[in-house]
Parts: C-alpha cells; structure tokens; sequence
C-alpha cells in the first residue's frame, strides 16, 4: 500500500471545527477554578471535542484512498480469421507474436478468432509463453463472413475487469454482418477500451457473377424470355473466354462460351421452362475449361455461380361475368378446356355478384363480357378495384351485343360517356375511349428539277407543304425535302410544336427555287429512299406517309425505285404521289402503280391552284370512330408479347369489327387494327388488365373464334393475365429484409387473436435444418441461411382456436457470402471503419505493437469510507462523555493506591 490520502466531499464543512471547539471551551473557562481543574470536567471536555471533531469530519465526508500493485489489467486480442483475412494472415500472426513478446508485466493477455462465430482461442493468462502456441493450434470459426458485430458483443462477455481491459481488434475492416458501430458504444460504456489494428487489403483478381434477374415478370411455359447476367472482371485488359453454364432444378439445361471483357460485362441470356412449377436455375461461370488453355487468373471461385427463381404457378379459376346471360357460351366453351370458369350474367344472376373481397379473392381472374360501368352493382366497380389494384388478380374486358339507339348502333362495352363516368373502371383500362385522331409523322418530297419551273409548278408544291403544316396538330412530325439527280434533305423530322422551324425550312426551299439547267435530271430513287429512313426512326405515332409532289416524268424506271417503296412498306411507311399536269396514260399508270405500291393515294391535279387543297385532303384524317363494322381486316402484330407463343401471327384471323380507342402510355399493344389497339394490357397496381377490342361471341369474331389459331390466341391472353403470386384477402403483409447470412421477416396486419408460424426449408442446396426464432409478440422471425440454394419461408396463420386461416409461402434465393462479393466491397473502405471503431471505442490505431499497453496503470487506486466507524466512535465518545458527568470514578493506579494503603 502506498500514497495513503485523507479526502473530503465537503471539505469547507471542516470550518464547523471552529465553532464546535468553542463551544466547548468557554463553557468550560467559565466555570470557577476549583471546579475546571478538577478531573472529570478535564475528561468530560476532551471526551466532547473530540467527539465534535469526529461529527464534523463525517458531514465533510472525510474518506481515505491508496495504491495497490494492479493485478487486473487485461487485453483480448480479437483477430479476425474470416476467408477474406487470408491473404493478411502472416503480418497479422507476426503481430500477435510481438505483442506477446513486449507484454507487459501484471497483464493478462487472451485471443478471440472470429468470422461467422467465434472461438474463444487462448482464455485470460498472464503465462504468456504459451499463448502463441495455444492460438496457433486452435480451431478456426467458420470463416465464409465477417460478422464484427457479433465478435465485439462476444469478446466483451469475456471481460472480467471492464475498468482495466482492452480489446485490439485485428482485422481488415470488411464487415458482412451487422454493424459493429452500433455495438462499440455499448461496449465502452462498460469502461472497455477498444484499439484497432488495421491491415489493409488489396482486391484480388477475380471473376464474379453479380446479379441475375428476369427481364420479363409474367413468364409464360415453352415462351422465351431473357436473364439478364451481370459479371464483372478486373483480370485483364484483354477479352478472356470462358463457359457459362446453366442449369435448372439441378439437371444442366445448356452452356455457352462467353467473352469477358474488363469491367462490368451484362449478358442477355434468352431461354424458356418447358413446365410448369418452381425452377432453381444456376447460372456457373467455369473459368479454367481445359480447352481454352491457361486458366484465367481467378483468385476467388466462391462467387462464380449464382441461383435466380421462376416460380411458374398453375392457376385457374376464372370469374367470368357477362351483360345478358350466355351471351359469352363460346368464350366459355374454349376457356373451360383447361379452366374452372364461373359465369353469372348481370341480366339473370345479379344477386350472386361478388359482394366482399374474401368472396372475390376465390378467383385468380375477372373476365368481363360487354360488361359497361353502369351494368355494375353498387360497390362493385370499388371491389374490383381493390381485387386487381391491391390483391393482383387479373382482369380482361371484352366486347359483345351492342344497343340500338335512335336507329343508330351503340356500344355497351367501350361506351366513352359511360367509361368517362366510371370512377375506378377508367383508370382500370389500358386504353382510353375518347375523341381520337392518330398521331403522323409526314415527310414532304417536292420535285425540285429544272421541268418542275414551268407555269408556277414549283410554287404551287411549296404552298401545299404549308397547307399539310395546316392540317397537323402538335402531337404530328413533319418534315421536308427536295430532290433532282439526288435528295437534299432540307430538314429533318421535327414536332409539329417546332412549327417555326419548319416554317423557317419551307422558306428556304421556296427561296431556293427549282433546279435551273436543261440537263438536270429527276430520280426518285434517292429520294424514296431517304425520306422512308428519315421517317422509320419517329416513334410513337400510328401512321408515317410520304407525299411526293412532281411533275410525273422520273428520269430512272419504276424497277429502279419500287425497291425502296417495299422497303418503307415494310417498315410501316406508306406514300402517296400528286402530279401537277401529267398527260399521258403510260405516264399516269405508272404514277398510279407507285401510289398503289406505297399504300397510298394518287392524284394528278391538272390546276396547279388546287395543288394545297389536295395535299391538306390527304394528310388530313378522320377521328377514330367509336364503333366499326361491317368490314373485314387483319390484324398487325405491333409489340412483342407472350399472347404471341406458339402463334403463326401470320395466320392471325380477321376481324369484321372494332371499337375505336386509343391505348393510354405505357400499354403494351400486341395487336393492331389500322390505326386502333386490337389488345392492349398494362400493369395495374399489383394486377394485370388486358382489353379485347371486339366481340368474342361470334357476331364480327366469327372466323376469329372458330380458327385454331384464333382459340389458341385467346388461351394466350387469358394465361397472360393470371398473376404473379396467389390472390389472397386476408390482411396479413410481411416484410423480408437481409443482411448477409442474417434475415429478418416482419409480420403486419394480424390481430392479437391470431397465432403465426414461420418455417424455412431449403427446397435446393445442402441445408438440413433451419432454426426461425421468434420475437416481439410472435409478429417478428429471424434465420440464418448460410449455404447457397432455393428457400421456402412459408408463414402460417391460426385463428384463436388453433384453425388454419391461410397459409403464404414466399421464397428467396442465396448465391454465396458477401466475404466473396469481391467487386460490391471493393469500394469499402475498411481502414476507415477500423478508424471509427478506435475513435468510439475510446481507443486508438495502433501502429506498433508496444502501444497495446499504453494506458494501463500498473497501480489500483482504492479508497476507503470510515464514516461508519467514526459515527460509532463519535457515539461511544458522547456516551462516556454522559458517564464521566454522572458518576465518581477513580484511575486504575489510584484504585491499586487505595488498596495498598488498606493492606497496611
């Protein structure tokens, strides 16, 4: 014991002595003389100052503190030995050697291995001689992650004396699991310190599969549809070969050679499921296929295969509602093949309508026959709203019967004042039915050579192209160009909102004139050519047309250009020609034959004054009407879709009637009349909503629904509505959240009254068994997944009495350890965590391994409170005091005087 130190809490109440002793004295010095000295006054005032110095020094909080040698310092060496920490293992084994060898004395040294787990490696010991050997023969954790977090809150558990320990932390700073900043104040609120010793990692060269993920979400049997890979590579400058392999539910379904090139690599893999049902499908990356020669320099194989799920489920059960009853009995007769279909009929069954969501959610998809907004009960328009918006059921809307108004035919289905009234059923619909004239985009080619001169010609042709600027609305393209021997685009294809800019363009051309010169020629070959690729590339519009303007007398043969006409055809390009005083039948026909050729209109104005009104007569158009029939047409596939497998869409039948919509933004448009959607489909919240635009009854679909590939076609658009996942009702929404190898399921939506379950089987992979814990009142579950494969999470549901009311399942996919996610972390910076952990563990970065023991007193400050035994002293002394006051008493030598003296 050393350094012994009286202290005080108060140490001014000392000052109370003051008093205290004088008030003892003066009652003292006031007594007479004969009294004051006699001996038990003297006893009774010493007795009482001292007792008053006592009671003083215990207000003032009188203590006592010393130094002992200290024996409780202690240091945990947390190293980390996850598979990422490989590469730094000697210069982290070199440091611990050296910390063991500059241990100080009165310091206990222990060692904690950590990745995902620990093991507690060398347990507290101050025989510092074997701590090396012990560390190097034990046991690694399992090192496929890093979790930090986890070895913090452990190492502390370890701590017997938190005022004088340490923990050192070893280790790259590349944590995978939890956030070990979130523990550390924890820690040191204990009185830990925690050091940090960082060792920094260089990335090594490697080949990784980063993601993988469907490109289509309604993926139908025997379709195609596309995987979307993502690898990335920092091996070589160089494009590398290797061997992707695929494989479904564990059988190889194929492999190809793939190029790798430096950087991120994103690979478009088409292929299609022959079945039905769930599919695990593996995408391997092989990286040293013999044949290709050396190896590539791939440093970690943990990350080269990566699992993706298609989850093909068979659903049928169709709720199928029509305007009169049976109207739909064909529909039905070729859905019911391989469908349950369900048919009530607003004329007959109105009664047996769907009256809640529960009722609703019995059926996967809604299909409507001539079913209008008004023929709907009350609330109805409301819970279908919510089955396809929020449960993501399916609904297809089709046309049937129309009515007879004022001798006039009226749709009942696709009625535009009854859908504009509709609440929900509008935004419900991939199309809008309105008032409608379909966008073009027109480019204007005038004859520019020395022939087109004469009498005012070329005049006349400008002043149309102004007349055709006229007639388009701001939604239309337009553009304009000349040509001789060859084509001189004046301008490109602008939006008829640039309007002065083409105005600016027409100018040019009017100033610019026709071509001077007798030798000029006229071809129209050129020019043919560039308009129909000038228009090819406008989007967004239902009709592209070319108007060419000329005299009639081309200088190459209509063998030269009819190419070019059939290529613009192709690509959805029409053209029309107007001759300004053409004579001649020869030259007339083959004008004709050129117009006929483009799909458009010929005319041969002999009054150059009537040159505008015939330009603006062909560019002008029509509103779509809101009904169509009595014509037979074909239809025109316009986007790609998977009503369309299995299909010859060559041999699509005919329509002999529409209804006249237009698809909203961002529909898909499989099928096309002329100018009007056929089919459109859009996503609709969590649902899908497809629109037939005819009838499916046979009154203008008769030669539709009676075709093989029509009943085929129709099947298509009914599996494509289906949903993703089951249609459930019953309120229960769950969140899935992961953090590596740690996941997290959160349950929303369940009453106090009702039970759940969570299990989690690995449907793929070589997991066995896995454990789901349970916490805040049975609404949150937590599991590890830690090996790679297809997981099942199926959560159950039980009402009060132990009755199953639904059942969900979801699943999730694992590839391998974010240890290997060596491209993701690799802008992590882990010398800054490990900086930040020093910073909130009190500690610091240590550099050399002497300064572990900086901060470590090799004395312990101890004190001690004798308060207790200086109130019963001061109370002992008060009583003795009473005593000496009360009674006589004689000294022991004056008692053995006395006894002396009685002897003789």
């Amino acid at each position: 014991m050393s350094n012994l130190r009286i202290t005080y809490n108060y140490p001014w109440l000392l000052l109370l002595i003051i008093p205290a002793v004088l008030l003892t004295l003066i009652p003292y010095f006031r007594l007479n003389k004969r009294h004051r000295f006699t001996r038990n006054r003297i006893i009774s005032m010493t007795l009482h100052i001292t007792a008053m110095i006592i009671a003083v020094n215990l207000l003032a909080g009188v203590g006592f503190s010393y130094e002992v040698p200290n024996e409780e310092n202690e240091v945990i060496l947390l190293v980390d030995v996850s598979d990422s920490s490989e590469e730094i293992s000697d210069a982290r084994d070199a440091f611990i050697r050296s910390v063991v060898d500059v241990s100080v004395e009165d310091c206990k040294i222990g060692i904690v291995k950590f990745g995902y787990g620990c093991k507690y490696a060398v347990e507290m010991t101050s025989d510092t001689e074997s701590v090396i050997d012990k560390y190097l023969l034990s046991e690694d954790p399992d090192g496929t992650a890093t979790a930090l977090a986890d070895a913090l809150k452990y190492t502390a558990s370890l701590v017997t004396n938190p005022k004088t320990s340490k923990i050192v932390v070893l280790s790259d700073g590349l944590e995978t699991d939890g956030e070990a900043l979130l523990v550390i104040k924890d820690i040191v609120s204990e009185g830990i310190v925690v050091d940090a010793v960082p060792f920094p990692k260089e990335q090594e060269k490697d080949i990784q599969i980063v993601s993988a993920s469907a490109e289509a979400e309604n993926i139908v049997v025997g379709e195609d549809f596309t995987a979307n890979l993502v690898i990335n590579s920092n091996t070589t400058e160089n494009e590398e070969v290797a061997v992707l392999r695929l494989y479904d539910n564990g059988e190889l379904y194929g492999e190809t050679v793939i190029g790798i090139k430096n950087g991120v690599n994103e690979m478009p893999v088409s292929l299609s499921l022959s079945s039905r049902g769930m599919h695990d499908l593996v995408f391997e990356l092989i990286t040293d296929y013999e044949l290709f020669g050396d190896p590539l320099e791939d440093e970690v194989a943990n990350n080269n295969r990566y699992h993706m799920y298609v989850n093909l489920q068979e659903f049928e059960n169709i709720l199928l509602i029509e305007k009169y009853e049976n109207e739909s009995e064909r529909l039905k007769e070729i859905i019911s093949e391989t469908k349950t279909v369900t048919d009530i009929s607003v004329e007959e069954d109105i009664a047996d309508f769907p009256k809640t969501i529960a009722e609703m959610a019995k059926y996967e998809q809604v299909i409507l026959v001539n079913m209008a907004y008004r023929d709907m009960p009350a609330g109805f328009e409301a819970l279908l709203n919510e089955y396809v918006y929020e449960l993501g059921g399916g609904l297809l809307t089709v046309g049937g019967r129309n009515e007879i108004e004022n001798g006039a035919v009226v749709p009942n289905a696709y009625n535009r004042s009854d859908i504009e009234n509709s609440t929900y059923f509008k935004q419900m619909l991939p199309i809008n039915a309105e008032d409608y004239t379909p966008p073009v985009a027109v480019m204007i080619v005038v004859d520019a050579s020395y022939s087109m001169n004469k009498n005012g010609i070329f005049e006349n042709a400008v002043a149309g192209a102004r007349a055709c600027l006229d007639a388009l609305h701001d939604r239309d393209f337009c553009g304009i160009m000349t040509f001789s021997r060859e084509s001189n685009e004046r301008l490109s294809v602008l939006p008829v909102s640039q309007r002065d800019a083409i105005e600016e363009a027409i100018k040019k051309v009017e100033d610019a004139g026709a071509k001077q010169g007798e030798n000029t020629m006229t071809n129209f070959a050129p020019a043919i050519m560039e308009a129909g690729r000038a228009l090819s590339v406008i989007n967004n519009v239902e009709r592209k047309h070319i108007i060419l303007v000329t005299d009639g007398l081309p200088s190459d043969s209509y063998e030269d250009y009819s190419g070019y006409i059939e290529d613009n055809v192709k690509d959805g390009v029409t053209m029309s020609v107007v001759t300004i005083g053409l004579e001649g039948p020869t030259k007339e026909a083959e004008m004709q034959k050129t117009a006929n050729a483009g799909g458009g209109k010929y005319y041969n104005v002999m009054d150059i004054k009537t040159v505008s009104g015939i330009m603006y007569k062909d560019l002008t158009q029509e509103a779509i009407a809101e009904i169509e029939y009595g014509k037979e047409f074909s239809l025109t596939v316009k986007d790609r879709s998977p009503i369309f497998t299995g299909i010859d869409t060559k041999a699509i039948p005919t329509l002999s009637g529409y209804y006249g919509t237009v698809a909203k933004k961002g529909a898909t448009v499989p099928l096309m009349g002329k100018f009007v959607p056929i089919y459109a489909t859009h996503k609709y919240g969590n649902g899908n909503v497809g629109s037939f635009m005819c009838d499916l009854n046979g009154e203008w679909s008769a030669a539709f629904i009676n075709d093989v590939v029509g009943k085929a076609l129709i099947m298509n658009i009914v599996e494509s509505i289906f949903p993703f996942e089951d249609v459930r009702a019953d309120g229960i929404k769950y969140e899935l959240k992961s953090d590596n190898y740690s996941h997290w399921l959160n349950i929303h939506g369940a009453t106090e009254l009702q039970n759940i379950e969570v299990s989690v089987k690995a449907l793929s992979g070589t997991s066995k068994h896995i454990d789901v814990n349970v916490a805040e009142s049975n609404r949150r579950f937590t599991f590890s997944i830690t090996e790679p494969g297809l997981y099942e999470i199926k959560i159950r549901v039980f009402d009060e009495k132990g009755t199953l009311i639904t059942e969900i399942p979801t699943y999730k996919v694992f590839s391998y350890s974010r240890e290997y996610d060596t491209h993701g972390r690799a802008t992590e910076n882990g010398i800054e965590l490990m900086s930040k952990i020093a910073e909130e563990g009190r500690g610091v970065v240590v550099s050399d391994p002497i300064n572990v023991f900086d901060g470590f007193s090799k004395t312990v400050t101890l004190t001690y409170d004798p308060r207790i035994i200086l109130l019963i002293a001061a109370i002992v002394l008060v009583l003795l005091d009473i005593v000496v006051r009360k009674f006589k008493f004689k000294w022991i030598h004056e008692l053995i005087k006395e006894r002396k003296l009685d002897r003789k």
